[in-house]
Order: structure tokens, then sequence, then C-alpha cells
């Protein structure tokens, strides 16, 4: 049996949307952060639910994005394979 052309960008396009989920996550603790210190007396319940909301909401998008990556490395594949004629 022959494998698919999809089957070995599977784990680099699962790999590159973990990587851009890992920079949201990076990106929204750094945020939280930077909020804490500027005015500790409040208590910042709005902004933890506002991250975690954001959080869950990107947990429904990965797989399109991963889809999206995979198409595009499919894609590139494709291209790179044809053999380019002359004129």
């Amino acid at each position: 049996m022959r494998r698919s052309t999809a089957q070995p960008f599977v784990s680099r396009s699962w790999a590159i949307t973990l990587l851009i989920g890992l920079a949201f996550v990076g990106l929204e603790y750094g945020l939280r952060c930077k909020v804490q210190t500027a005015d500790a007396r409040q208590a910042h319940s709005w902004l933890d639910l506002t991250l975690f909301l954001c959080a869950y909401l990107f947990m429904f998008c990965l797989k399109p994005i991963q889809r999206a990556v995979q198409r595009k490395l499919c894609q590139r594949a494709l291209h790179a394979s044809r053999p380019k004629t002359a004129r």
C-alpha cells in the first residue's frame, strides 16, 4: 500500500500549529503579568476570565489552523515536485 502525500505533513503541521498556540499562550501570560504588576491593588478577575475564554476559543481554532497549514505544505510539495517546462 502506498502512503498518501498528506501523511508526512501531519506531524509537521501539528508542530507548527502548536508553536502558534504556544506563542499565543506566552502573549496572554505576558499580558497578565504586565497588568498584575501595573496595579496590584485591584483584583483582576475580569482579565483572568477573558484570558481563559480566549484560550478556550483558541482550542476550537487549532484543528482548522492545522488543516490550513497542512494544505499549504502539500501545495508547496506539489509545486516543488512538478517539472518546470521550458517555453
